[in-house]
């Protein structure tokens, strides 16, 4: 079964990765333009084209979504995108005889350990757009996850080395009967520690003496605060109205983010979460569904079960960034690796 964002009808994903400069861009295509939300709780969010995607704003449909690494200069990855959707017509029309093309793009980018070799190159955009298909979304070092890492809130030696492990990009899958689909797709790139529910440590900050330190047993913080931040899009096949329930749904999304990730939400990171719907179901609750109604609707419900069914989803899809990872090199990195899960620290 496909469990990533492709699972959906008339969504596309491609992965543009340059592994020499640990860096890239993943890039989230429509066949039309489709409802979406988001929400942001990191002290360092920034987004592209975000600020028409919250709540009491006109609804109007996004051709497409991105995630690059980056930081800011990331960013310019989107405009890439747009350019390759005018040449191949996608988005709005207008002028003589619908000349003038202007696609609806909004994405974010991470601060990667690519930050610290080359400048990013927007072209990175243009590739994933390119290589976007059907298949089944990659997991791991791919993407705009090429170079994240997590567990960075305790440098070691002095604060001379960083002591992270390898993030991704990981997909997870949620079904409710029904028809209904809940999926994710995370590009996690934490301050914090990974933490499964059994409260183990997945992947985070290693210590010197081995193991792994804990964010709230740690009294000297010796951190670069600007190298984080987690991005997840969630994608739905419910229509759930206006741009307030997604925006809602997307604020209980974000809950996975809180039950995987320890800390989270700092004010090192980034951490924001886009929603979107292919709209294929309508009211597709079962009959007990009318006792909770709220006058002529139960949209509310729809809200809050696809919200926890999508928290579940990001949660997992953060674990299965970090499974899929494979360890790379990198100079300031404790021992000079970056390693994976698979790879228990020294």
């Amino acid at each position: 079964m496909n469990s990533t964002l492709t699972a959906l009808p008339g969504v596309r994903v491609g992965h543009a990765t340059d592994v020499e400069a640990l860096t890239g861009c993943t890039a989230v295509l429509f066949d039309k333009p489709l409802p979406a939300g988001f929400m942001a709780y990191g002290g360092g969010a920034g987004g592209y084209n975000t600020e028409g995607l919250k709540g009491g704003r006109t609804d109007y449909g996004l051709n497409a979504m991105f995630i690059a690494g980056g930081s800011s200069t990331g960013l310019m990855a989107g405009a890439s995108i747009m350019e390759c959707m005018r040449e191949d017509g996608v988005g709005f029309r207008s002028g003589p005889g619908g000349s003038v093309v202007n696609p609806s793009v909004s994405g974010a980018a991470i601060y990667d350990l690519g930050m610290s070799i080359a400048p990013f190159d927007p072209a990175l955009g243009r590739e994933a757009y390119r290589a976007a298909t059907t298949d089944p979304v990659t997991s791991g070092n791919v993407g705009a996850g090429t170079g994240a890492s997590v567990g960075k809130f305790l440098w070691l030696e002095g604060g001379a080395t960083m002591g992270a492990m390898k993030g991704g990009v990981g997909s997870a899958r949620v079904d409710l009967g029904g028809g209904i689909i809940v999926t994710a797709m995370s590009v996690v790139n934490a301050v914090g520690n990974i933490v499964l529910p059994t409260g183990e440590i997945l992947a985070g900050n290693r210590a010197e003496g081995g193991g792994f330190s804990r964010y709230d047993q740690v009294t000297d913080i010796v951190t670069r605060s600007l190298q984080n931040t987690t991005i997840t899009i969630v994608g739905i096949n419910v229509d759930l109205g206006g741009r307030e329930h997604y925006e809602k749904l997307a604020h209980l999304a974000t809950h996975g983010q809180v039950r995987a990730i320890s800390p989270v939400h700092t004010s090192a990171d980034g951490d924001s979460l886009f929603v979107f719907s292919t709209c294929d179901l309508r009211s597709p609750l079962n009959a007990n569904g009318q006792y909770f109604k709220e006058g002529s609707t139960d949209i509310h419900l729809q809200v809050d079960l696809l919200g926890h069914a999508a928290a579940r989803a990001v949660q997992e899809s953060v674990y299965d960034a970090c499974r899929a990872a494979e360890s790379v090199a990198f100079a300031d990195a404790y021992e000079g690796i970056v390693p994976a899960v698979s790879q228990q620290p020294s």
